[in-house]
Protein backbone atom coordinates (compact mmCIF):
# COMPACT_ATOMS: atom_id res chain seq x y z
CA UNK A 1 0.00 0.00 0.00
CA UNK A 2 2.88 2.36 0.73
CA UNK A 3 4.29 1.75 -2.76
CA UNK A 4 0.91 2.61 -4.22
CA UNK A 5 0.91 5.92 -2.33
CA UNK A 6 4.44 6.69 -3.55
CA UNK A 7 3.29 6.42 -7.20
CA UNK A 8 0.46 8.81 -6.49
CA UNK A 9 2.86 11.29 -4.90
CA UNK A 10 5.10 11.12 -7.91
CA UNK A 11 2.17 11.77 -10.13
CA UNK A 12 1.09 14.77 -8.10
CA UNK A 13 4.65 16.15 -8.12
CA UNK A 14 4.93 15.90 -11.93
CA UNK A 15 1.53 17.41 -12.33
CA UNK A 16 2.50 20.29 -10.09
CA UNK A 17 5.65 21.01 -12.06
CA UNK A 18 3.75 21.02 -15.34
CA UNK A 19 1.19 23.36 -13.82
CA UNK A 20 3.88 25.76 -12.76
CA UNK A 21 5.48 25.65 -16.15
CA UNK A 22 2.16 26.34 -17.76
CA UNK A 23 1.73 29.32 -15.55
CA UNK A 24 5.26 30.49 -16.48
CA UNK A 25 4.62 30.09 -20.06
CA UNK A 26 1.10 31.12 -20.22
CA UNK A 27 1.52 31.93 -23.76
CA UNK A 28 2.57 28.46 -24.67
CA UNK A 29 0.17 25.68 -25.63
CA UNK A 30 -0.47 23.04 -22.80
CA UNK A 31 0.50 19.42 -23.49
CA UNK A 32 -1.69 16.61 -22.00
CA UNK A 33 -0.12 13.33 -20.70
CA UNK A 34 -1.66 10.33 -19.02
CA UNK A 35 -0.22 7.60 -16.69
CA UNK A 36 -1.82 4.22 -16.72
CA UNK A 37 -1.73 2.18 -13.42
CA UNK A 38 -1.84 -1.45 -14.39
CA UNK A 39 -2.38 -3.10 -10.92
CA UNK A 40 -2.19 -2.60 -7.14
CA UNK A 41 0.92 -3.84 -5.23
CA UNK A 42 0.33 -6.72 -2.85
CA UNK A 43 3.29 -7.45 -0.57
CA UNK A 44 3.79 -11.06 0.81
CA UNK A 45 5.91 -12.39 3.64
CA UNK A 46 8.34 -15.18 2.95
CA UNK A 47 7.60 -18.55 4.59
CA UNK A 48 9.48 -18.92 7.88
CA UNK A 49 11.94 -21.73 8.21
CA UNK A 50 10.83 -24.33 10.94
CA UNK A 51 13.21 -26.17 13.24
CA UNK A 52 12.30 -29.83 14.04
CA UNK A 53 13.58 -30.79 17.55
CA UNK A 54 13.51 -34.36 19.06
CA UNK A 55 13.85 -34.68 22.91
CA UNK A 56 16.07 -37.45 24.36
CA UNK A 57 17.07 -38.51 27.95
CA UNK A 58 20.65 -38.18 29.04
CA UNK A 59 22.66 -41.36 29.60
CA UNK A 60 22.90 -43.10 33.01
CA UNK A 61 25.68 -42.00 35.30
CA UNK A 62 27.15 -45.19 36.74
CA UNK A 63 30.02 -43.65 38.64
CA UNK A 64 29.81 -43.84 42.47
CA UNK A 65 30.46 -40.49 44.10
CA UNK A 66 33.02 -40.39 46.82
CA UNK A 67 31.80 -38.28 49.68
CA UNK A 68 34.17 -37.08 52.32
CA UNK A 69 33.03 -35.62 55.64
CA UNK A 70 35.06 -33.78 58.12
CA UNK A 71 33.52 -33.78 61.63
CA UNK A 72 35.39 -31.54 63.98
CA UNK A 73 36.26 -33.04 67.34
CA UNK A 74 34.14 -31.71 70.20
CA UNK A 75 35.52 -31.95 73.65
CA UNK A 76 33.24 -31.24 76.63
CA UNK A 77 34.74 -30.25 79.94
CA UNK A 78 32.50 -30.35 83.02
CA UNK A 79 33.17 -28.50 86.20
CA UNK A 80 31.74 -31.36 88.37
CA UNK A 81 32.48 -35.06 88.74
CA UNK A 82 29.56 -37.60 89.08
CA UNK A 83 29.34 -39.50 92.35
CA UNK A 84 29.38 -43.32 91.85
CA UNK A 85 26.19 -45.19 92.82
CA UNK A 86 26.38 -47.92 95.43
CA UNK A 87 23.40 -50.38 95.46
CA UNK A 88 21.89 -51.08 98.85
CA UNK A 89 20.54 -54.45 100.01
CA UNK A 90 16.77 -54.81 99.51
CA UNK A 91 14.66 -55.71 102.49
CA UNK A 92 12.56 -58.89 102.50
CA UNK A 93 9.04 -58.42 101.14
CA UNK A 94 7.00 -60.58 103.50
CA UNK A 95 3.27 -60.80 104.13
CA UNK A 96 1.73 -60.60 107.55
CA UNK A 97 1.62 -63.88 109.37
CA UNK A 98 -1.72 -65.58 109.04
CA UNK A 99 -3.78 -66.55 112.04
CA UNK A 100 -4.35 -70.12 110.94
CA UNK A 101 -5.61 -71.46 114.25
CA UNK A 102 -8.63 -70.61 116.36
CA UNK A 103 -10.64 -71.95 119.28
CA UNK A 104 -14.22 -70.80 119.80
CA UNK A 105 -16.23 -71.68 122.89
CA UNK A 106 -19.55 -70.54 124.31
CA UNK A 107 -22.71 -71.49 126.16
CA UNK A 108 -26.34 -70.44 126.08
CA UNK A 109 -29.83 -71.15 127.32
CA UNK A 110 -31.55 -74.43 126.38
CA UNK A 111 -28.38 -76.07 127.71
CA UNK A 112 -26.54 -75.18 124.51
CA UNK A 113 -22.76 -75.67 124.50
CA UNK A 114 -20.75 -74.68 121.42
CA UNK A 115 -17.13 -75.60 120.79
CA UNK A 116 -15.27 -75.05 117.51
CA UNK A 117 -11.58 -75.35 116.71
CA UNK A 118 -9.53 -75.10 113.55
CA UNK A 119 -5.82 -75.55 112.82
CA UNK A 120 -4.09 -74.87 109.50
CA UNK A 121 -0.66 -75.01 107.93
CA UNK A 122 -0.66 -71.45 106.56
CA UNK A 123 1.01 -70.31 103.35
CA UNK A 124 3.14 -72.87 101.59
CA UNK A 125 4.10 -73.33 97.96
CA UNK A 126 4.22 -77.12 98.22
CA UNK A 127 1.26 -78.08 100.39
CA UNK A 128 -1.44 -76.93 102.79
CA UNK A 129 -3.66 -78.74 105.24
CA UNK A 130 -6.22 -78.03 107.91
CA UNK A 131 -8.20 -79.71 110.69
CA UNK A 132 -11.62 -78.58 111.88
CA UNK A 133 -13.94 -79.83 114.61
CA UNK A 134 -17.19 -78.64 116.20
CA UNK A 135 -19.79 -79.76 118.72
CA UNK A 136 -23.13 -78.27 119.72
CA UNK A 137 -26.48 -79.39 121.08
CA UNK A 138 -29.66 -78.19 122.79
CA UNK A 139 -32.46 -79.39 125.05
CA UNK A 140 -35.87 -77.93 124.33
CA UNK A 141 -38.85 -77.31 126.56
CA UNK A 142 -40.68 -80.35 125.15
CA UNK A 143 -39.83 -83.79 126.45
CA UNK A 144 -37.20 -85.52 124.31
CA UNK A 145 -36.69 -82.33 122.23
CA UNK A 146 -32.94 -82.85 122.28
CA UNK A 147 -30.31 -82.89 119.57
CA UNK A 148 -26.53 -82.81 119.22
CA UNK A 149 -24.10 -82.51 116.29
CA UNK A 150 -20.43 -83.54 116.13
CA UNK A 151 -18.31 -82.79 113.03
CA UNK A 152 -14.62 -83.50 112.40
CA UNK A 153 -12.84 -82.82 109.09
CA UNK A 154 -9.22 -82.96 107.95
CA UNK A 155 -8.21 -81.93 104.42
CA UNK A 156 -5.07 -81.03 102.52
CA UNK A 157 -3.60 -80.26 99.11
CA UNK A 158 -0.19 -81.05 97.63
CA UNK A 159 1.16 -79.04 94.69
CA UNK A 160 3.56 -80.22 91.98
CA UNK A 161 4.62 -78.28 88.87
CA UNK A 162 1.93 -79.97 86.79
CA UNK A 163 -0.54 -81.51 89.28
CA UNK A 164 -2.63 -80.53 92.29
CA UNK A 165 -3.47 -83.49 94.55
CA UNK A 166 -6.11 -83.09 97.27
CA UNK A 167 -7.70 -85.33 99.86
CA UNK A 168 -10.02 -85.19 102.86
CA UNK A 169 -11.35 -87.41 105.61
CA UNK A 170 -14.23 -86.65 107.92
CA UNK A 171 -16.68 -87.97 110.48
CA UNK A 172 -20.14 -86.65 111.39
CA UNK A 173 -22.55 -87.77 114.08
CA UNK A 174 -25.96 -86.14 114.43
CA UNK A 175 -28.31 -87.23 117.17
CA UNK A 176 -32.05 -86.42 117.14
CA UNK A 177 -35.13 -87.71 118.95
CA UNK A 178 -38.60 -88.52 117.64
CA UNK A 179 -40.51 -86.11 119.86
CA UNK A 180 -43.27 -85.23 117.37
CA UNK A 181 -46.00 -87.34 118.97
CA UNK A 182 -49.00 -86.41 121.10
CA UNK A 183 -47.46 -86.25 124.57
CA UNK A 184 -50.87 -86.45 126.22
CA UNK A 185 -51.50 -89.88 124.65
CA UNK A 186 -48.06 -91.47 124.46
CA UNK A 187 -45.09 -91.75 126.77
CA UNK A 188 -41.69 -92.75 125.42
CA UNK A 189 -38.36 -92.93 127.13
CA UNK A 190 -35.41 -91.16 125.58
CA UNK A 191 -33.92 -94.45 124.46
CA UNK A 192 -37.11 -95.40 122.62
CA UNK A 193 -37.08 -92.29 120.42
CA UNK A 194 -33.36 -91.77 120.01
CA UNK A 195 -31.90 -91.70 116.51
CA UNK A 196 -28.22 -91.14 115.71
CA UNK A 197 -26.81 -90.81 112.19
CA UNK A 198 -23.14 -91.54 111.64
CA UNK A 199 -21.25 -90.73 108.46
CA UNK A 200 -17.66 -91.51 107.58
CA UNK A 201 -16.26 -89.79 104.46
CA UNK A 202 -12.99 -90.18 102.56
CA UNK A 203 -12.24 -88.50 99.26
CA UNK A 204 -9.29 -87.88 96.96
CA UNK A 205 -8.79 -86.00 93.72
CA UNK A 206 -6.20 -84.74 91.29
CA UNK A 207 -6.21 -81.70 89.03
CA UNK A 208 -3.70 -80.80 86.34
CA UNK A 209 -2.17 -77.35 86.23
CA UNK A 210 -2.07 -76.43 82.51
CA UNK A 211 0.61 -74.06 81.30
CA UNK A 212 -1.82 -72.08 79.15
CA UNK A 213 -5.56 -71.60 78.64
CA UNK A 214 -5.60 -73.84 75.55
CA UNK A 215 -4.30 -76.90 77.34
CA UNK A 216 -6.24 -80.04 78.13
CA UNK A 217 -7.77 -79.97 81.63
CA UNK A 218 -8.94 -82.84 83.77
CA UNK A 219 -10.04 -83.15 87.41
CA UNK A 220 -10.99 -86.71 88.43
CA UNK A 221 -12.16 -87.35 91.98
CA UNK A 222 -13.38 -90.27 94.07
CA UNK A 223 -15.48 -90.14 97.24
CA UNK A 224 -16.46 -92.93 99.62
CA UNK A 225 -19.30 -92.45 102.14
CA UNK A 226 -20.41 -94.92 104.78
CA UNK A 227 -23.76 -93.89 106.29
CA UNK A 228 -25.53 -95.68 109.16
CA UNK A 229 -28.04 -95.04 111.96
CA UNK A 230 -29.18 -96.44 115.31
CA UNK A 231 -31.58 -98.92 113.69
CA UNK A 232 -28.85 -100.89 111.91
CA UNK A 233 -29.45 -99.27 108.53
CA UNK A 234 -26.27 -99.17 106.48
CA UNK A 235 -25.63 -97.49 103.16
CA UNK A 236 -22.13 -97.37 101.63
CA UNK A 237 -21.75 -95.10 98.58
CA UNK A 238 -19.01 -94.59 96.00
CA UNK A 239 -19.07 -91.44 93.85
CA UNK A 240 -16.56 -91.10 90.99
CA UNK A 241 -16.44 -88.00 88.78
CA UNK A 242 -14.15 -87.51 85.77
CA UNK A 243 -14.56 -84.03 84.23
CA UNK A 244 -12.37 -83.09 81.26
CA UNK A 245 -12.29 -80.01 79.03
CA UNK A 246 -10.35 -78.70 76.03
CA UNK A 247 -10.31 -75.31 74.36
CA UNK A 248 -10.70 -75.83 70.61
CA UNK A 249 -10.59 -72.22 69.47
CA UNK A 250 -10.37 -68.83 71.11
CA UNK A 251 -13.97 -68.92 72.36
CA UNK A 252 -15.09 -72.53 71.80
CA UNK A 253 -14.68 -75.26 74.42
CA UNK A 254 -15.60 -78.90 74.54
CA UNK A 255 -16.37 -80.44 77.93
CA UNK A 256 -17.38 -83.86 79.19
CA UNK A 257 -17.94 -85.45 82.59
CA UNK A 258 -18.52 -89.03 83.63
CA UNK A 259 -20.45 -89.56 86.88
CA UNK A 260 -20.73 -92.87 88.73
CA UNK A 261 -22.91 -92.72 91.87
CA UNK A 262 -23.19 -96.26 93.26
CA UNK A 263 -24.78 -97.14 96.59
CA UNK A 264 -26.30 -100.14 98.35
CA UNK A 265 -28.75 -100.22 101.27
CA UNK A 266 -29.29 -102.91 103.86
CA UNK A 267 -31.26 -102.93 107.09
CA UNK A 268 -30.43 -105.56 109.68
CA UNK A 269 -31.19 -108.99 108.18
CA UNK A 270 -33.40 -107.76 105.32
CA UNK A 271 -32.38 -108.17 101.66
CA UNK A 272 -29.92 -105.66 100.23
CA UNK A 273 -30.82 -103.53 97.23
CA UNK A 274 -28.75 -101.17 95.09
CA UNK A 275 -29.42 -97.66 93.91
CA UNK A 276 -27.09 -96.56 91.10
CA UNK A 277 -26.88 -93.54 88.82
CA UNK A 278 -24.44 -93.44 85.90
CA UNK A 279 -24.32 -90.43 83.59
CA UNK A 280 -22.16 -88.83 80.91
CA UNK A 281 -22.33 -85.08 80.36
CA UNK A 282 -20.81 -84.05 76.99
CA UNK A 283 -21.26 -80.39 76.02
CA UNK A 284 -20.04 -77.72 73.65
CA UNK A 285 -19.56 -74.21 75.03
CA UNK A 286 -19.27 -70.91 73.18
CA UNK A 287 -18.04 -68.13 75.47
CA UNK A 288 -17.95 -64.60 74.11
CA UNK A 289 -17.96 -61.26 75.96
CA UNK A 290 -21.68 -60.74 75.26
CA UNK A 291 -22.89 -64.27 74.54
CA UNK A 292 -22.57 -67.65 76.28
CA UNK A 293 -24.02 -70.94 75.05
CA UNK A 294 -23.77 -74.31 76.78
CA UNK A 295 -25.27 -77.07 74.62
CA UNK A 296 -25.16 -80.70 75.63
CA UNK A 297 -27.08 -83.87 76.37
CA UNK A 298 -26.90 -86.13 79.41
CA UNK A 299 -27.24 -89.86 78.71
CA UNK A 300 -28.20 -91.26 82.13
CA UNK A 301 -28.79 -94.78 83.44
CA UNK A 302 -30.52 -95.34 86.78
CA UNK A 303 -31.76 -98.69 88.06
CA UNK A 304 -31.99 -100.30 84.61
CA UNK A 305 -33.69 -97.26 83.02
CA UNK A 306 -32.15 -95.02 80.38
CA UNK A 307 -32.85 -91.31 79.89
CA UNK A 308 -31.47 -88.87 77.33
CA UNK A 309 -31.68 -85.57 79.20
CA UNK A 310 -31.30 -82.09 77.66
CA UNK A 311 -28.71 -79.64 78.96
CA UNK A 312 -28.98 -76.28 77.16
CA UNK A 313 -28.20 -72.92 78.77
CA UNK A 314 -27.86 -69.52 77.07
CA UNK A 315 -26.91 -66.04 78.30
CA UNK A 316 -27.15 -62.95 76.06
CA UNK A 317 -26.23 -59.42 77.12
CA UNK A 318 -28.99 -56.99 76.16
CA UNK A 319 -27.11 -54.20 77.96
CA UNK A 320 -23.56 -55.31 78.68
CA UNK A 321 -23.34 -56.70 82.23
CA UNK A 322 -26.42 -54.71 83.27
CA UNK A 323 -29.22 -56.67 81.61
CA UNK A 324 -28.46 -60.31 80.75
CA UNK A 325 -31.15 -62.57 79.33
CA UNK A 326 -30.72 -66.09 80.67
CA UNK A 327 -32.72 -69.10 79.48
CA UNK A 328 -32.35 -72.84 79.42
CA UNK A 329 -33.79 -76.31 79.18
CA UNK A 330 -32.20 -78.69 81.64
CA UNK A 331 -32.99 -82.08 83.13
CA UNK A 332 -31.21 -84.15 85.78
CA UNK A 333 -31.63 -87.00 88.27
CA UNK A 334 -32.03 -86.42 92.02
CA UNK A 335 -30.88 -89.58 93.73
CA UNK A 336 -33.22 -90.56 96.55
CA UNK A 337 -30.77 -92.53 98.65
CA UNK A 338 -31.41 -93.01 102.34
CA UNK A 339 -28.71 -90.48 103.21
CA UNK A 340 -30.14 -87.81 100.89
CA UNK A 341 -33.71 -88.26 102.17
CA UNK A 342 -32.59 -88.07 105.81
CA UNK A 343 -30.80 -84.80 105.06
CA UNK A 344 -34.19 -83.42 103.96
CA UNK A 345 -36.21 -84.90 106.83
CA UNK A 346 -34.23 -86.35 109.76
CA UNK A 347 -37.39 -87.95 111.18
CA UNK A 348 -37.73 -90.43 108.30
CA UNK A 349 -38.10 -94.00 109.59
CA UNK A 350 -39.11 -96.05 106.57
CA UNK A 351 -36.99 -96.71 103.50
CA UNK A 352 -37.45 -99.58 101.10
CA UNK A 353 -36.68 -100.92 97.65
CA UNK A 354 -39.75 -99.24 96.14
CA UNK A 355 -38.28 -95.74 96.33
CA UNK A 356 -37.41 -94.35 92.89
CA UNK A 357 -35.02 -91.59 91.90
CA UNK A 358 -36.53 -88.26 90.86
CA UNK A 359 -36.14 -86.95 87.34
CA UNK A 360 -36.42 -83.15 87.21
CA UNK A 361 -37.09 -81.26 83.99
CA UNK A 362 -36.89 -77.46 84.02
CA UNK A 363 -37.54 -74.88 81.30
CA UNK A 364 -36.76 -71.35 82.41
CA UNK A 365 -36.00 -67.81 81.39
CA UNK A 366 -34.96 -64.76 83.37
CA UNK A 367 -32.96 -61.56 83.59
CA UNK A 368 -29.90 -60.89 85.72
CA UNK A 369 -27.09 -58.36 85.88
CA UNK A 370 -25.52 -55.54 87.86
CA UNK A 371 -26.58 -51.96 88.56
CA UNK A 372 -23.65 -49.65 89.12
CA UNK A 373 -20.73 -51.04 91.07
CA UNK A 374 -22.64 -52.29 94.13
CA UNK A 375 -26.04 -53.74 93.13
CA UNK A 376 -26.66 -57.12 91.55
CA UNK A 377 -29.88 -58.97 90.80
CA UNK A 378 -31.13 -62.27 89.41
CA UNK A 379 -34.63 -63.32 88.37
CA UNK A 380 -35.91 -66.59 86.94
CA UNK A 381 -39.30 -67.94 85.93
CA UNK A 382 -39.47 -71.68 85.29
CA UNK A 383 -41.87 -74.46 84.46
CA UNK A 384 -40.74 -77.53 86.44
CA UNK A 385 -41.89 -81.13 86.24
CA UNK A 386 -40.92 -83.73 88.86
CA UNK A 387 -41.18 -87.43 87.95
CA UNK A 388 -41.28 -89.89 90.90
CA UNK A 389 -41.11 -87.26 93.62
CA UNK A 390 -40.97 -88.61 97.22
CA UNK A 391 -43.42 -86.84 99.57
CA UNK A 392 -43.18 -87.11 103.37
CA UNK A 393 -46.23 -88.24 105.32
CA UNK A 394 -46.65 -88.92 109.07
CA UNK A 395 -47.04 -92.55 110.02
CA UNK A 396 -50.51 -93.66 111.09
CA UNK A 397 -49.48 -95.18 114.45
CA UNK A 398 -48.35 -92.30 116.66
CA UNK A 399 -47.23 -89.76 114.03
CA UNK A 400 -43.73 -89.33 115.38
CA UNK A 401 -41.95 -90.62 112.25
CA UNK A 402 -42.42 -90.21 108.51
CA UNK A 403 -42.53 -92.41 105.48
CA UNK A 404 -42.55 -91.50 101.80
CA UNK A 405 -45.23 -91.60 99.13
CA UNK A 406 -44.25 -91.57 95.50
CA UNK A 407 -45.76 -88.80 93.36
CA UNK A 408 -45.59 -90.05 89.80
CA UNK A 409 -45.73 -86.61 88.16
CA UNK A 410 -45.80 -83.20 89.84
CA UNK A 411 -45.89 -79.94 87.88
CA UNK A 412 -45.13 -76.49 89.23
CA UNK A 413 -44.30 -72.93 88.22
CA UNK A 414 -41.33 -71.45 90.01
CA UNK A 415 -40.40 -67.78 90.45
CA UNK A 416 -37.01 -66.94 91.90
CA UNK A 417 -35.76 -63.42 92.54
CA UNK A 418 -32.77 -62.09 94.46
CA UNK A 419 -31.06 -58.75 94.87
CA UNK A 420 -27.88 -57.80 96.67
CA UNK A 421 -25.79 -54.79 97.63
CA UNK A 422 -22.09 -54.97 98.52
CA UNK A 423 -19.89 -52.13 99.72
CA UNK A 424 -16.46 -53.69 99.99
CA UNK A 425 -16.15 -55.52 103.32
CA UNK A 426 -17.99 -52.90 105.33
CA UNK A 427 -21.61 -53.51 104.42
CA UNK A 428 -23.56 -56.06 102.43
CA UNK A 429 -27.19 -57.08 102.19
CA UNK A 430 -28.90 -59.80 100.20
CA UNK A 431 -32.55 -60.86 99.82
CA UNK A 432 -34.10 -63.74 97.89
CA UNK A 433 -37.56 -65.21 97.38
CA UNK A 434 -38.72 -68.56 95.98
CA UNK A 435 -42.33 -69.20 95.07
CA UNK A 436 -43.67 -72.54 93.83
CA UNK A 437 -47.15 -72.88 92.43
CA UNK A 438 -47.87 -76.60 92.39
CA UNK A 439 -50.48 -76.80 89.66
CA UNK A 440 -50.98 -80.50 89.12
CA UNK A 441 -50.12 -83.77 90.84
CA UNK A 442 -50.96 -87.11 89.26
CA UNK A 443 -50.87 -89.54 92.19
CA UNK A 444 -51.38 -87.68 95.48
CA UNK A 445 -54.03 -85.20 96.53
CA UNK A 446 -51.57 -82.57 97.75
CA UNK A 447 -47.80 -82.01 97.60
CA UNK A 448 -47.20 -83.25 101.15
CA UNK A 449 -44.44 -81.42 103.04
CA UNK A 450 -43.33 -79.10 100.23
CA UNK A 451 -42.96 -75.42 101.16
CA UNK A 452 -44.58 -73.25 98.44
CA UNK A 453 -43.06 -69.91 99.49
CA UNK A 454 -39.80 -68.98 101.16
CA UNK A 455 -38.12 -65.62 101.83
CA UNK A 456 -34.57 -65.10 103.04
CA UNK A 457 -32.72 -61.86 103.85
CA UNK A 458 -29.17 -61.40 105.13
CA UNK A 459 -27.28 -58.28 106.22
CA UNK A 460 -23.81 -57.67 107.59
CA UNK A 461 -22.22 -54.44 108.81
CA UNK A 462 -18.74 -53.67 110.18
CA UNK A 463 -18.07 -50.69 112.45
CA UNK A 464 -14.52 -49.40 112.84
CA UNK A 465 -13.14 -52.77 111.69
CA UNK A 466 -13.80 -54.17 115.17
CA UNK A 467 -17.53 -54.64 115.64
CA UNK A 468 -19.19 -57.01 113.16
CA UNK A 469 -22.98 -57.22 113.10
CA UNK A 470 -25.09 -59.71 111.12
CA UNK A 471 -28.70 -60.77 110.87
CA UNK A 472 -30.85 -63.30 109.02
CA UNK A 473 -34.58 -63.04 108.40
CA UNK A 474 -36.63 -66.01 107.17
CA UNK A 475 -40.23 -66.61 106.17
CA UNK A 476 -41.69 -70.06 105.57
CA UNK A 477 -45.01 -70.51 103.86
CA UNK A 478 -47.56 -73.05 105.05
CA UNK A 479 -47.32 -76.61 103.68
CA UNK A 480 -49.83 -79.46 103.47
CA UNK A 481 -49.71 -82.56 105.67
CA UNK A 482 -51.89 -85.65 105.68
CA UNK A 483 -54.03 -86.62 108.69
CA UNK A 484 -54.41 -90.22 109.89
CA UNK A 485 -57.95 -90.30 108.41
CA UNK A 486 -56.49 -89.44 104.97
CA UNK A 487 -57.79 -85.89 105.19
CA UNK A 488 -55.35 -82.99 104.96
CA UNK A 489 -54.45 -79.75 106.74
CA UNK A 490 -51.82 -77.00 106.52
CA UNK A 491 -49.07 -75.86 108.85
CA UNK A 492 -49.04 -72.19 109.77
CA UNK A 493 -46.60 -69.86 108.03
CA UNK A 494 -43.90 -68.37 110.25
CA UNK A 495 -41.22 -65.72 110.57
CA UNK A 496 -37.80 -66.49 112.04
CA UNK A 497 -34.96 -64.10 112.71
CA UNK A 498 -31.37 -64.62 113.87
CA UNK A 499 -28.80 -61.98 114.83
CA UNK A 500 -25.17 -61.99 115.89
CA UNK A 501 -22.33 -59.71 116.91
CA UNK A 502 -18.55 -60.09 117.12
CA UNK A 503 -16.14 -57.66 118.73
CA UNK A 504 -12.36 -57.88 118.27
CA UNK A 505 -10.28 -57.28 121.38
CA UNK A 506 -6.80 -56.76 120.06
CA UNK A 507 -5.48 -59.16 117.46
CA UNK A 508 -6.01 -62.51 119.16
CA UNK A 509 -9.29 -62.28 121.06
CA UNK A 510 -12.89 -61.96 120.00
CA UNK A 511 -16.16 -61.78 121.90
CA UNK A 512 -19.29 -63.06 120.18
CA UNK A 513 -22.99 -63.57 120.78
CA UNK A 514 -25.70 -65.19 118.65
CA UNK A 515 -29.45 -64.91 119.09
CA UNK A 516 -31.62 -67.48 117.31
CA UNK A 517 -35.39 -67.16 116.78
CA UNK A 518 -35.68 -63.63 118.09
CA UNK A 519 -39.46 -63.70 117.53
CA UNK A 520 -39.68 -66.77 119.80
CA UNK A 521 -42.07 -68.34 117.28
CA UNK A 522 -42.86 -72.05 117.76
CA UNK A 523 -43.54 -72.99 114.18
CA UNK A 524 -43.46 -76.47 112.59
CA UNK A 525 -41.43 -77.24 109.49
CA UNK A 526 -42.53 -80.87 109.70
CA UNK A 527 -45.91 -81.69 111.14
CA UNK A 528 -45.67 -82.41 114.87
CA UNK A 529 -42.14 -81.07 115.31
CA UNK A 530 -42.24 -77.71 116.98
CA UNK A 531 -39.13 -75.55 116.67
CA UNK A 532 -37.04 -74.28 119.55
CA UNK A 533 -37.88 -70.90 120.99
CA UNK A 534 -35.48 -68.05 121.64
CA UNK A 535 -31.92 -69.30 121.97
CA UNK A 536 -29.03 -67.06 123.11
CA UNK A 537 -25.44 -68.29 122.87
CA UNK A 538 -22.31 -66.28 123.64
CA UNK A 539 -18.64 -66.81 124.27
CA UNK A 540 -15.06 -66.03 123.30
CA UNK A 541 -12.80 -66.91 120.39
CA UNK A 542 -9.00 -67.07 120.47
CA UNK A 543 -7.03 -66.67 117.22
CA UNK A 544 -3.35 -67.48 116.87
Amino acid sequence: MNVYIKHINRFLTVAGCVFLQQQAHAQETLKQETIDIISNYRPKLRDAAKLNLTASLPGFDTTRPKLQYQVPALNLYFMYQPVPLKPLALGKDSLDKLQNNFIKAGFGNLSTPLIQAGFGSGRNDKYNFGIYGSYTGSKGDIKNQDYSALNVLASGTYFTPILEVNGAIGFDRNEVHYYGYDHSLYTFSKGDVKQAFSQFTAQAGVKNRPLNDWAFKFEPSAKFIYFSDSYKRKEPTVIIKVPVSKQLFEDIYIRAEGVFDLSSYKQDDQPQFNNNVVAIHPALEIIKPRFVLHAGVNPTWTNKKFYLLPDIVNESHIIYKKVILSSGWTSYINKNSYRNLVNQNPFLASYGSGILNTRVEEKYTGIKGTLGSHFNYNTKFAAVTYYNMPLFVNDSLDGKTFYTKNEEELKAFNLHAEVGYIQEEKFQVRASVDWFNYTKQKTEVKPWGLVPFQFDAFAQYTIAKKLHLNTNLYFLGSSYYQLPNKDFAKNKSAWDMNAGANYDIGKNFNLWINANNLFNSHYQRWNGYQSYGLNLVGGVMIKF
